[in-house]
């Protein structure tokens, strides 16, 4: 049998503590290089997607100058902005009216009134409506 000294000798002891060590790094190591390994794949991933989306944007304005350069689009552009149109061509302009924005001589007669009149009155006509006289 052993001795109780044998097994707590100190060579035993630092030989433990060095083969603890030795794991706590292996571990620690492994456990880093794993982290960093998930970051990088996760912008690898990152990266895919924008080039994808990169690709479709590139697609997009490809059709967009493809179109640009149609003689349909050159007709279309120099209707809209020079006003041009080709022979025996009819077309039709819509004008919209628009309302005149400045109040009616009656309602800036009506308003200066109003600055004259009792508060009691005033109220009576915003409750009751226009129709009722208070001058």
């Amino acid at each position: 049998m052993r001795n109780k000294n044998e097994v707590y000798s100190s060579k035993n002891v630092i030989s433990l503590v060095v083969v603890f060590c030795v794991l706590f790094w292996l571990l620690y190591s492994i456990g880093s290089f794993l982290h960093e390994s998930k970051k990088i794949d996760d912008e690898i991933e990152m990266i895919r997607e924008t080039n994808v989306s990169l690709q479709h944007e590139i697609k997009e304005k490809n059709k967009e100058i493809a179109y640009l350069k149609t003689p349909q689009r050159v007709e279309k552009e120099a209707k809209i902005q020079m006003g041009k149109k080709r022979e025996g061509e009819n077309v039709l302009v819509f004008v919209e009216e628009r309302l005149p924005m400045l109040p009616t001589e009656r309602k800036q007669a009506q308003a200066k009134k109003i600055l004259t009149v009792e508060n009691w009155k005033k109220w009576r006509w915003i409750f009751l409506g226009e129709n009722v006289q208070i001058f």
